[in-house]
Parts: C-alpha cells; sequence; structure tokens
C-alpha cells in the first residue's frame, strides 16, 4: 500500500484506501481501521493525504515528511491520543515539529494529524512509500547526432493530393 492512495474523506471518521475507480467517476474505497469496503461518490469531498501540509513559519511542510519526523520520535508521538488534553497535544507538536505555526494549526488538526500518524505509522519510511513521496527523477538526455539532424533535414513530406475543385479551376 502506498501513502499516494491514502485519503479522508470530509464527514466520515478514519483513513481510507483507494482500490478503484467506477464507470461514473467515484470510488470503492477500503478502510484503514476495519478493511471495509464502500463506494465514495464522485460529488463526495475526498482530500488526498499527499497534498496536506502543515503550516510552519517559513514554508509548508508536507504531511509525509511530518510524520517522518514523528516515527523519529515514536515513543512521544505514539503516547499520545486524540483524547489527550489540547496544551499535551501541542506540547507534543511543538517538541516533534517545533517551526509549526501555533496561530494557523489549530487543535482540532493536531487532532488529526495524531490520529492520522497513529493509523499510519507502520507504513511511513518504508522503502515503498519513500519511493512515491520521493521521486528521484533523473533526466539523462542523450545529445542528437549531427548524422541523425542530416537525415531529419533530408526527409521530405509527401505531396498533397489536390482537390477536385482545384483540378477543375486549373483546367479551365
Amino acid at each position: 500500500m502506498s501513502f499516494e492512495k491514502i485519503i479522508s474523506v470530509p464527514g466520515m471518521p478514519g483513513l481510507y484506501k483507494m482500490v478503484a475507480q467506477m464507470r461514473n467517476g467515484g470510488f470503492i474505497v477500503e478502510g484503514l481501521s476495519d478493511n471495509k469496503r464502500m463506494p465514495v461518490s464522485s460529488t463526495q469531498r475526498i482530500v488526498m493525504l499527499k497534498d496536506v501540509a502543515i503550516y510552519t513559519y517559513e514554508e509548508d511542510m508536507p504531511l509525509y515528511d511530518a510524520f517522518k519526523k514523528m516515527k523519529d520520535d515514536d515513543a512521544s508521538s505514539s503516547s499520545i491520543t486524540t483524547k489527550s488534553e489540547p496544551a499535551d497535544l501541542k506540547a507534543v507538536l511543538k517538541k516533534v515539529l517545533p517551526e509549526y505555526d501555533e496561530e494557523r494549526v489549530h487543535i482540532s488538526d493536531i487532532r488529526k494529524i495524531f490520529s492520522w500518524y497513529n493509523l499510519l505509522k507502520d507504513l511511513v519510511g518504508t522503502p515503498e512509500s519513500e519511493a512515491i513521496m520521493n521521486p528521484q527523477v533523473e533526466s539523462v538526455e542523450e545529445p542528437v547526432a549531427e548524422e541523425k539532424v542530416e537525415e531529419m533535414k533530408e526527409v521530405k513530406t509527401p505531396k498533397k493530393r489536390a482537390s477536385k475543385k482545384t483540378i477543375d479551376n486549373e483546367t479551365k
């Protein structure tokens, strides 16, 4: 399972994995906690976790990078629950991500971050998820040989066929 296929559906608890796309544009999703499959309509709003970021003072941090930092300090990140006091939630997030913007990241957001992390902590840092989230695209351009350039110049395009109107006008 890759981090790229994980979604959140507002109004529905938990996280889901996209399994298939339906003909009408919707999706079949599978719950990560209960493995139940259900349809999600194309009119419902979905949030791809790969597109979610956390506000920081400098630039927004992708959620996956925040999860990697949380995994480095897994003892404190796993000990917190969504039922914890707001002060505890803020303190643990500040310990893990000292650069997060306290004014723009609300308690409800912090609760989601920790609940999502507890569901996905086994997925974070795996080679498969690393390859998807941090692609190393190497563009190797081969120099075009001069012979090929000359060959391309010599290729002639076929002549266009004259239409019947053109032929009739020329004969008159």
